[in-house]
């Protein structure tokens, strides 16, 4: 799609014009009655047929209240409406915007227009027809603006890498294809990928990773990302790959467990936002680590009551085989405190069903050992609109990963702040390295349709982190 910033409306097929409640339509010749249906709330339109073309009057609710997320949800409706309608290119008249916000929602809005002009077919036999390949946005333009909409663009191309890698099933989705395409980016947009086989993982003793995919004929793989000047202590994104879940002997219920495929949505965004990173020339140094696995049945997987060594040679007793994100996370923190002098440990990962039960969909829940970068995360939180919910350690919980035969246990008791007694194994691996750990479970995908995205992968947190690493 060919995204430009015009001062005047060329001829197209679809003109979108957002409003706020109360503001006038001006300069157009509408049709007396056409507004009287028209109810002015976010994401709300009304479609004008016009002598030449069409418009569709956008609903931005009350301008007080005007904020990234009202504007994400405007652009997804109407991308949505576009699409339906077959229109190659439409006119997008820009919503008044104080100039000083002007080149942060310019970037929002070519993120959005890209990021909602996804779709997933690739086994469809029927796919739909877009049509829609050029938005002009109408409003001020100089090169500064233009520069915005550029980076809009290359962050939503990253958040679509991201979408695309977790959408696929999981026979296709499988380590071995992870790394594969990993490595293809890796050279295609200038970033180092090593991979680290059974072998390799085998003689680094990852041996929480190696338990987890016991149970599964596909290999594990480790892959390790690194972009930027090795000159400063890099900042680690971890993310936790599960191509499939089935829980392992601790199996999952049926419903719904052909949604384990997006287990690894961790580790695609991690891929998403180093794409995004080299596509901006970010000067940041990151590295990436993704252990990568399938947790499967067989008469080879570790079972409750088990024990497995970290890489760092922490005992672990396993309680509930289901609880494996967290093993292989603790292996690949181990692995970046070895190899590493991480400035931040940031971690994505689909991690426990109990945050989904605390936030519901909208929420991600993070947890952080450190001040130091709080205030910048959720400012970013804010610009990018995805939401956060800052969720406590809880010290006091500690006692739950007590085990009388290991040094820890993978699980604290059942129905007890599950979501933290995760973060507390995980913080018992990172020690008192600064870290962020963000439970993407609730947000990751969706099953419905949401008002600014479709169903699918999400690629949350690829857009968050580029904004939170360029403004360290």
């Amino acid at each position: 799609m060919q995204i430009s910033l015009n001062k005047s409306e060329p001829k197209t097929d679809l003109t979108v014009l957002p409003l706020f409640v109360s503001e006038q339509v001006k300069n157009r010749d509408l049709p007396s009655p056409a507004l009287a249906d028209f109810k002015n709330r976010p994401g709300n339109t009304q479609l004008i047929y016009m002598d030449s073309t069409r418009l569709l009057l956008l609903g931005l609710g009350e301008q007080k209240e005007f904020n990234p997320g009202t504007w994400r949800i405007g652009i997804h409706t109407a991308i949505n409406q576009a699409i339906n309608l077959g229109v190659e290119s439409l006119n997008l008249i820009l919503p008044k915007i104080p100039t000083n916000q002007l080149e942060s929602y310019l970037e929002l809005t070519a993120f959005a227009l890209t990021f909602s002009s996804y779709r997933f077919e690739n086994y469809k036999k029927n796919k739909t027809s877009i049509k829609l390949t050029r938005v002009n946005l109408i409003g001020p333009s100089n090169a500064k603006l233009n520069k915005a909409i550029d980076r809009g663009e290359a962050i939503g191309t990253a958040a679509n890498t991201a979408k695309n890698l977790a959408n696929h099933p999981g026979n296709i989705a499988t380590p071995l294809h992870l790394a594969r395409h990993a490595n293809e980016l890796s050279k295609k947009f200038g970033f180092s990928c090593k991979v680290l086989g059974p072998k390799e993982i085998a003689k680094e003793k990852l041996g929480l990773l190696m338990g987890v995919s016991a149970g599964s004929e596909e290999p594990a793989q480790f892959i390790v990302l690194e972009y930027g000047p090795k000159n400063k202590p890099p900042i680690i994104l971890v993310g936790k790959g599960l191509t499939f879940d089935s829980g392992g002997v601790s199996i999952k219920p049926a419903d719904k467990m052909e949604e384990m495929k997006y287990d690894m949505c961790g580790a695609s965004t991690v891929i998403g936002i180093f794409e995004a990173a080299a596509q901006l020339k970010l000067p940041v140094h990151i590295v990436g680590l993704i252990p990568a696995a399938e947790n499967l049945v067989s008469g080879k997987a570790v079972k409750p009551g088990d024990i497995l060594v970290s890489h760092d040679q922490t005992s672990v007793e396993i309680i509930n085989t289901d609880a494996e994100g967290r093993l292989v996370l603790a292996d690949a923190i181990s692995y970046a405190k070895k190899y590493y002098q991480p400035k931040l440990i940031i971690d994505y990962a689909t991690l426990t069903g109990a945050v989904v039960i605390a936030l519901g969909d909208e929420y991600t829940g993070y947890f952080t050992n450190t001040n130091d970068y709080k205030k910048q995360f959720e400012k970013s939180a804010l610009v990018t609109s995805e939401k956060l919910w800052h969720l406590p350690l809880g010290r006091e919980y500690k006692e739950q990963l007590k085990s009388p035969i290991a040094d820890i246990k993978n699980v604290g008791d059942k129905g007890s702040a599950g979501a933290s007694t995760a973060a507390l194994f995980l913080e018992h691996f990172v020690g008192t390295t600064p870290w962020i750990h963000l439970d993407i479970a609730a947000t990751a995908w969706t099953m419905r349709p949401k008002p600014y995205v479709s169903p699918g992968a999400t690629a949350w947190g690829v857009y968050l982190t580029i904004d939170f690493l360029r403004n360290l």
